[in-house]
């Protein structure tokens, strides 16, 4: 007997994410599919792919890295994030958030202080490990999306140089909706993005102002086409008298289902977001047609450059080496393996 099949339409549907999002999934290979005629079709019980158990290292800081020695550039980033640090910003802000428990530098939890500091907070749960700021060559860790004791305090004694860490379990919102980072200047220009469902490319990776929220003080300028314009309008009122950069997600926490940031940060990490938000809203306000020889899009730098094309999608992994020196990249999105392709 044949399993099962779903529509693109269908499938999103189903699991609360847009249908463009199931079609990035298939096609990056995240999730399984058969090709019928000029159409996708997803077995009925295929989940999307999620953050569930991903552990990886703070994305800002392997950039900087990665730009700083390839670029011989800085980030204006957070070296040591402290997690506390963070959700007391943002109490004080008055925007809702997760609630975590902390171990200090040094005071490396036991199993039952660990399993005491879970059962406080609930299930699903998830852990940043922040160095010792004086340990520059550690890097910031993280385990995301927990669903038992066991997987966390595992994951925390394979952790090398464990005692140079300050441990912070957060909780974590069971089946996001959606996540999304917030851009705000001084003067009230923001702009969002988001991604449907519990995977992030866009705190992982970087922006794609493919679809962006627009907004200022008074009202929002353009709405994003991937979440519901209701969550879009609550998003605004609950920032706009607020500038920085934070980051955000839309799912259940104490089976409260709600907008809740976990991350905040009013320095300069991004100087341009005045004259980004004027030349995204002049684009969106113009009527694109891409022809076989004109393809429209928003330009990494500014200015006008000659060269050959190279369309690279930032899994792609392989297609790197084919770029040289002088080509132009078109990608959906920039990642920390791609700088040295930049630096061409």
């Amino acid at each position: 007997m044949t399993p099962p099949l779903l529509s693109t339409s269908q499938y999103a549907k189903k699991h609360h994410i847009s249908r463009n999002h199931v079609i990035r999934l298939i096609k990056t290979g995240k999730l399984p599919a058969e090709r019928i005629g000029n159409n996708w079709f997803v077995l009925m019980n295929q989940q999307p792919a999620n953050q569930i158990g991903l552990e990886k290292t703070t994305s800002l800081q392997l950039w900087n890295k990665l730009i700083v020695s390839q670029l011989k550039k800085h980030l204006a980033i957070e070296v040591s994030k402290d997690r506390e640090l963070i959700y007391a910003k943002l109490n004080g802000l008055g925007l809702p958030h997760e609630r975590c428990l902390a171990f200090s530098i040094g005071q490396f939890p036991t199993k039952t202080a660990f399993a005491a500091a879970v059962s406080r907070l609930g299930l699903p749960y998830w852990i940043s490990a922040v160095p010792n700021p004086k340990r520059s060559q550690l890097n910031r860790l993280t385990k995301l999306g927990l669903y038992s004791i066991e997987s966390g305090w595992h994951y925390l004694n394979r952790l090398s140089d464990k005692h140079e860490y300050k441990i912070v379990v957060s909780q974590y919102p069971d089946g996001a909706d959606f996540k999304g980072t917030l851009l705000i200047s001084p003067q009230g220009h923001g702009i969002a993005e988001f991604i449907t469902g519990d995977r992030h490319y866009i705190m992982t990776r970087g922006f794609t102002l493919t679809d962006p929220m627009l907004f200022d003080q008074n009202a929002v300028v353009r709405f994003s086409k991937t979440v519901p314009k209701r969550h879009q309008i609550r998003l605004h009122q609950l920032v706009k008298d607020i500038y920085g950069h934070l980051e955000l997600q839309y799912g259940k926490i104490e089976n409260v289902k709600q907008i809740t940031f976990f991350d905040y940060n009013d320095g300069a990490a991004y100087t341009e977001i005045d004259n980004i938000w004027n030349d995204l809203k002049i684009y969106f306000s113009l009527k694109h047609k891409s022809t076989l020889t004109t393809l429209f899009g928003m330009p990494a730098s500014p200015g006008q450059a000659t060269g050959r094309c190279v369309v690279i999608h930032h899994e792609s992994a392989s297609l790197f080496n084919s770029v040289k020196k002088g080509d132009i990249i078109v990608s959906d999105t920039t990642t920390p393996d791609m700088t040295p392709i930049m630096n061409k």
